[in-house]
């Protein structure tokens, strides 16, 4: 069995479930997945709350709203 890691494209802006080998996004086709934010937390929360606007990561606070500036 795949391991399942909760990854998000830093791209777009979504966060989905992926095999921990994946590199692309499944809803853009960018190479930007990160499997953790740049304190060290990981995105497991992030599906529970996958309807929240308002989603913050528990560790160090930072804002995962929307897509990257650059689009």
């Amino acid at each position: 069995m795949t391991e399942r890691v909760t990854k998000l494209c830093t791209t777009c802006g979504r966060f989905r479930s992926y095999h921990a080998d994946d590199r692309f996004c499944i809803g853009c086709g960018y190479e930007t997945l990160a499997d953790r934010c740049e304190c060290g937390r990981n995105f497991d929360y992030a599906l529970d709350e996958a309807g929240s606007h308002d989603l913050h990561c528990p560790g160090c606070g930072r804002d995962w709203r929307g897509r990257s500036p650059d689009l």
